[in-house]
């Protein structure tokens, strides 16, 4: 079969589910009202020195003067941000597409949080389709919350087992109670995928928040490459955890109902200068929702900024913790916490996407950020980081043993109404480095 025929079957069976996403997206689209002019003052915490974006930088090539930020967009004024795609990932290989960041206050800036949603659709060398709808949406006054994730991958990948295991050529235990031994945990998968997470929380108190969400994924279509059964054979983890708790290897989904408490205190949730921002969650998978099996997870995450000079915001401390329990039952294997497999797939930059995989992981990040350039347009981050993982089939517990990374990044202002930042990282971790090419902070 060659290629242009693979792509033309494979297109036609999952033309329904793209279809489905498609719409999604160009009904956002078709709302777009492109840059305001009409502005509100600025609060005083981002009174600061005169900020040059990349749309700057263009009107002066193209003979233009740079508009001035004196202000902040009206409500019912977006911002937009098209990025092309042209970049490299550790998962996916070369990748092409495009990215479009849209901001609004929904109601009066004075008494609302910005309100952001972020599209993407790439292909990539790996013969992956990539597509994803994220939006965080503060109606006024911030009486409610509206989130969701949802994202449609037809996709490639290796996993690398449960527990932290392989760094520095340690090796790795496969099976069950130790079981097989190998020194390259990398095991070659394919699989399609379909996550819809959809939250709504009402205010209670102010920056306070509680609500419930619903939660789908499924995992279809999965060949486990490296899987042998006859001789020789050779399995893998996916099979051996699959086998153990009784899971199908080619389909399963995890479905279920959540509910939230949120706290969230930030001056901006594209690229904070300062406050806090807490989310504490207990997901209930149920069969008669459509999971595999049923289950329980808890989930926490917690962010704090400060400020290390206040005639340079942009001069930063960040720290990021989160953690993903399995509090009871069983977790479908791709459905386990993975590294960067977060909302905006940015933690254990160091580190491949899925290289750790665990029913209880915790990870911690701290970055600096700071400024290059007196005008914003340039900026730079420092960031070290840390993953734990626990993995039941050989009894491996969270925190038995740690994963860190580290590395640097540069920032380019793509958009200073709302701080949108081109994002390009390098990290290293034990036994692997990376460059990292993303749009809005990392956390």
């Amino acid at each position: 079969m060659t290629y242009k025929n693979y792509q033309h079957i494979f297109f036609r069976e999952q033309k329904k589910i793209i279809n489905w996403f498609a719409g999604l997206f160009f009904l956002l689209l078709c709302h777009l009202q492109g840059y305001g002019q009409e502005k509100k003052p600025l609060p005083d915490s981002l009174n600061f020195n005169k900020q040059v974006d990349i749309f700057d930088v263009i009107r002066k090539w193209t003979g233009k003067a740079a508009k001035t930020q004196s202000s902040l967009p009206e409500k019912g004024i977006k911002n937009l941000s098209l990025l092309p795609i042209v970049g490299y990932t550790p998962a996916n290989g070369f990748v092409i597409g495009a990215a479009i960041s849209v901001t609004e206050f929904m109601g009066e800036p004075v008494n609302t949080n910005l309100s952001s949603a972020l599209i993407n659709v790439s292909v990539t060398t790996k013969s992956q389709l990539l597509l994803n709808l994220k939006f965080d949406v503060y109606l006024p006054g911030n009486k409610w919350y509206i989130s969701g994730d949802n994202r449609l991958l037809f996709f490639n990948q290796d996993t690398y087992g449960l527990g932290i295991y392989g760094l520095k050529n340690q090796t790795y235990s496969l099976g069950l109670n130790g079981g097989e031994q190998i020194s390259d945990s990398a095991q070659p998968m394919k699989f399609n995928y379909v996550r819809l997470y959809e939250v709504g929380l009402r205010q209670f108190a102010k920056h306070w928040y509680a609500g419930v969400g619903i939660m789908i994924d499924d995992n279809f279509k999965i060949n486990d490459q490296s899987l042998r059964l006859d001789t020789p054979v050779h399995l893998t983890s996916h099979y051996n955890y699959s086998s153990a708790y009784g899971f199908d290897t080619a389909h399963y989904s995890a479905n279920g109902l959540s509910v939230h408490l949120m706290h969230d205190s930030r001056d901006n949730p594209i690229e904070p200068f300062k406050g806090n921002y807490f989310n504490l969650a207990f997901r209930s998978n149920t069969v008669a929702f459509g999971s595999t099996k049923a289950s329980t997870m808890l989930y926490y995450e917690y962010r704090t900024y400060f400020g290390l000079n206040k005639s340079v915001p942009r001069d930063v401390l960040a720290f990021w913790f989160w953690g993903v329990s399995v509090t009871s039952g069983k977790i479908p294997y791709l459905e386990l916490p993975a590294i960067t497999w977060d909302t905006y797939n940015r933690s254990g930059r160091g580190y491949i996407q899925g290289r750790f995989r665990g029913d209880n992981m915790v990870y911690g990040e701290t970055e600096y950020r700071f400024r290059i350039t007196n005008n914003d347009l340039l900026g730079g981050v420092v960031f070290v980081n840390c993953t734990t993982a626990s993995n039941p089939l050989t009894h491996q517990s969270v925190f038995n043993t740690l994963a860190p990374g580290y590395g640097f990044g540069l920032r380019i202002l793509m958009n200073k109404n709302d701080r949108t930042n081109i994002c390009v990282d390098y990290g290293r971790g034990n036994g692997f480095a990376g460059i990292y090419f993303n749009i809005r902070e990392a956390f």
